[in-house]
């Protein structure tokens, strides 16, 4: 049989740790482009029209100052 050779279950071994490590970097690569559309998208709604603007940076003020106390 070929996988009873101990060289057979080390090639084995390697070529399936390859493809895992491949299927969780698309894994990763998906959730990041996902997270990337996300803030993307929170962006889009707060920077609409110059409102919203100074309305986002009033709000980052206010929460640099209440981190800095």
């Amino acid at each position: 049989m070929m996988a009873d050779n101990p060289v057979s279950w080390f090639f084995l071994t390697v070529i399936g740790i390859y493809f895992i490590c491949r299927f969780f970097k698309k894994v990763i690569d998906e959730s990041e482009r996902l997270k990337a559309e996300r803030e993307k998208a929170c962006q889009e709604i707060f920077f609409e029209n110059s409102l919203d603007k100074t309305n986002a940076m009033a709000y980052n003020r206010f929460i640099n100052r209440r981190e800095n106390k």
